[in-house]
């Protein structure tokens, strides 16, 4: 009887620490394996935010594709299932039926990548085993149209390039998830206990850029790469007093919709990616320095050397394309002299001359919302040579990017001062409200206002009789500057292989747009005022024959976005007739089309008009030729500016001024934004009334 209870006694001890083992220390650790069994979390992906333009124009969206599994140990009747699948799919009977034989494996991917209109052939229809998982995928609406700068999405959806890589974290937000409980059979069913955790969707970035803007810029740089058979091209177009990018074109390009074709040369966006040698049009510093610190007067001369100056007899002298005796300092700025550069820059020495370089931002990031965004290389004084001042001065010896040039041609612009560039001008919430706003930020104060408006002047000098007249545009006051340097071939400078420039911007009274084209080693021709000064002009002239749309702020709130069945019209003015029918097809117009041609000249109704859904939109066509020739001419808006101001800004349009009594102008005849022939006289009436338009 002692050895029987002391038998059962010890067995109910035992039981007794076991269970203390289990219930209590161990507990924790054996629940959550219980629960590994018996539940899953499954996660709630959030809807990726929008990218638009600066006219909330849709540039990247999204579609939902599924992904269709099976578990072929679990199926009951895998022969009708497998008939179903391969009617609603619409692929053979024995494609799919293979994935139900092997009833070992429990997870068969069927079908990947399924659009929309083939899922929901499964509507309404279950079976235990068969899955159907919805996956959202990046769609961007313009293709290749600005892709490096957009960048591109992975299979996660989660940013690789561009602003869809800055911007990740906005655009993403925040996954959600569900608790769900399974039985022994696998069934599911969500847990009471959990609450289910909605996903916070992604904020909606809106860019700077115009999608107008940029497609005439990707346009005709393309076209100027094929016609100087260049290796690559870029193109900036910015806003000098805001520092609002406007475009940003490269070329090759990437189409991020086929990632099939990637390759890192199409997607590096080059404008802030890529390091050269910027030539002549370094040499805004020595001359806007000099004149600065009032070392020499606009019209002071100074010895041009006959074209070559040994000013060392150890090294290689300095020669000019164009030999000289004597030129003044506008001259010398018109000519791109490279002798007058370098002693200008021996004048002002190092230290002065590095803190001008330093002030137009050279050698540092202009911090501008892109990955990828490079330096430069400006050394410091006390790191260069006997020689190195001396070529500096016209641009050999530093390395910058693209839109440091652009941010350096826009203070001057911009009246001296430096601005920021930015191309994310709002966040917007799911409910589309601003949540943040960009607005334009002032670095520093480069040079005088004085010095600036000497600058511009120098610079209209250099298209209108300088190394720019090809640049140049009848009725519109253009100032710019050339660059031509040598690339480093295998590490010494080629005379056959070069980068050709050209920075410009208008109307030189008050700039509003800046324009920068670049091309990298054209085999046809290789100076910059006769490459990259031709695409400036083409460009130019389209953007003059556009609507200002960078003049005008656009509403934060779009009625489209509301659900609203009344929506603005978007302007497709400028556009390609087949991205102006993708602009209104996204915004939920058809598209109808009057005359011949490929560019967009008029629209009816016009831009920003309120219209019903599903109505149509007339567009009128011209030829390429004529947009770029500018035959027909967009009547600016002078109603309110002074008399003088009026007739200058409508003679600069090509138009003929035809003033009515003086003072203010009260109204104008033709109406503002209307198309009309180059030469219309436009009757301005300084007493609220107009006579009449009489075409040429």
């Amino acid at each position: 009887m002692y050895m029987l209870i002391t038998i059962f006694l010890t067995g109910f001890f035992a039981i007794g620490v076991k269970l203390f083992v289990i219930q209590v220390r161990d507990a924790e650790k054996l629940q959550e394996i219980a629960r590994s069994q018996y539940e899953s979390r499954e996660i709630i992906h959030p809807i990726r935010g929008l990218i638009l333009d600066r006219n909330l124009s849709i540039l990247a969206s999204n579609v939902t594709e599924y992904t269709l599994s099976v578990d072929p140990s679990v199926i009951d009747r895998p022969d009708t299932v497998a008939q179903f699948i391969a009617r609603a799919l619409g692929k053979p009977y024995k494609v799919i039926a293979h994935h139900f034989r092997d009833t070992t494996v429990q997870y068969a991917i069927i079908e990947k990548r399924i659009p929309e209109e083939l899922a929901n052939n499964f509507d309404g229809w279950s079976c235990y085993g068969v899955r159907l998982r919805p996956n959202p995928r990046r769609r961007y609406n313009f293709n290749a149209l600005a892709g490096p700068v957009i960048g591109y999405t992975n299979v996660d959806n989660r940013g690789q390039s561009g602003i869809e890589l800055e911007m990740n974290g906005e655009l993403s937000g925040k996954e959600g998830f569900i608790v769900y409980q399974r039985n022994a059979r696998g069934t599911r069913r969500p847990e009471v206990d959990y609450p289910k955790v909605e996903p916070i969707n992604g904020r909606s970035v809106v860019l700077t850029i115009s999608q107008v803007y940029q497609s005439i810029a990707e346009e005709e740089l393309a076209l100027g790469v094929e016609l100087h058979d260049a290796e690559s091209g870029r193109c900036i177009i910015l806003q000098p007093k805001t520092g609002e990018i406007l475009a940003m074109a490269n070329v090759p390009s990437i189409d991020p919709n086929k990632l099939a074709e990637y390759s890192p040369e199409k997607a590096r966006n080059r404008a802030v990616t890529d390091l050269y040698e910027p030539g002549s049009t370094f040499k805004i510093v020595a001359m806007s320095a000099a004149l600065n610190e009032e070392l020499h007067a606009p019209e002071d001369r100074i010895n041009a050397e006959a074209g070559k100056w040994l000013y060392n007899p150890k090294v290689k002298p300095i020669v000019d394309d164009h030999p000289y005796s004597s030129l003044t300092m506008r001259g010398a700025f018109e000519h791109s002299s490279n002798i007058v550069s370098a002693k200008l820059a021996n004048e002002l020495g190092d230290e002065r001359f590095y803190k001008y370089a330093r002030n137009f931002g050279f050698g540092v990031k202009t911090g501008i919302e892109l990955p990828g965004e490079l330096n430069g290389d400006l050394r410091k004084p006390w790191d260069w040579g006997p020689t190195d001042l001396y070529y500096l001065a016209f641009g050999y010896g530093l390395q910058a990017t693209s839109l440091q040039i652009a941010c350096a041609y826009a203070a001057i612009a911009n009246d001296g001062v430096l601005m920021r560039p930015f191309i994310r001008k709002w966040l917007l919430d799911e409910d589309r409200n601003i949540v943040d706003e960009n607005v334009p930020q002032v670095v520093r104060r480069v040079v005088s206002s004085e010095t600036s408006r000497i600058m511009r002047s120098f610079m209209q000098g250099v298209v209108d009789s300088g190394t720019a007249k090809l640049a140049k545009i009848e009725g519109m006051n253009i100032g710019g500057k050339t660059g031509t340097s040598q690339r480093l071939v295998n590490g010494s400078y080629s005379n056959k292989s070069h980068v050709a420039s050209f920075v410009g911007f208008f109307p030189v009274e008050d700039p509003e747009v800046l324009i920068l084209v670049i091309l990298d080693a054209p085999k046809r021709g290789y100076y910059g005022g006769s490459t990259a000064g031709p695409i400036f002009r083409k460009i130019a002239m389209r953007i003059i024959n556009s609507s200002s749309e960078f003049a005008k702020k656009p509403e934060p709130l779009y009625a489209s976005f509301k659900g609203s069945d009344r929506i603005r019209v978007p302007n497709v003015k400028g556009m390609r007739a087949g991205i102006a029918g993708q602009v209104l097809k996204a915004h939920g117009f058809n598209m109808e089309v009057v005359g011949r041609g490929d560019i967009v000249a008029d629209q009816i109704p016009n831009e920003d008009a309120l219209s019903e859904r599903r109505t149509s939109v007339t567009v009128r066509l011209i030829s390429a030729a004529q947009a770029r020739e500018g035959d027909l001419v967009r009547v600016p808006d002078v109603v309110g500016m002074s008399l003088r101001q009026a007739m200058n800004f409508v003679k600069s349009m090509n138009l003929e001024p035809s003033p009515m009594g003086s003072g203010v102008v009260r109204s104008q005849t033709p109406v503002a934004g209307e198309l009309v022939p180059r030469g219309t006289r436009c009757t301005l009436d300084g007493e609220a009334r107009i006579v009449t338009a009489n075409l040429y």
